[in-house]
């Protein structure tokens, strides 16, 4: 009987864990996507601002986007 209350009392704590975790890999993941909505206008904004054209910034803000939130893993490797 003592066993059942152990088992439940770890379970209740490793779901505890679980949830835990997933709200703050939920808020980073927000933050990251934020942050780097952000830094993309910058970076098509500035662009522009120095004379380039507004394709040659939008594929800059888009390289941006697509290095940082599509494909970290690849930039990584390849650093």
């Amino acid at each position: 009987m003592n066993d059942d209350k152990n088992t439940d009392g770890f379970a209740e704590l490793m779901d505890n864990l679980q949830t835990e975790m997933n709200e703050r890999v939920l808020g980073n993941a927000a933050e990251l996507g934020l942050k780097t909505a952000r830094l993309t206008g910058l970076i098509i904004k500035e662009a522009k601002e120095w004379g380039c054209p507004r394709d040659l910034a939008e594929a800059m803000g888009a390289d941006f986007w697509q290095l940082i939130m599509i494909a970290p893993q690849e930039a990584e490797a390849g650093a």
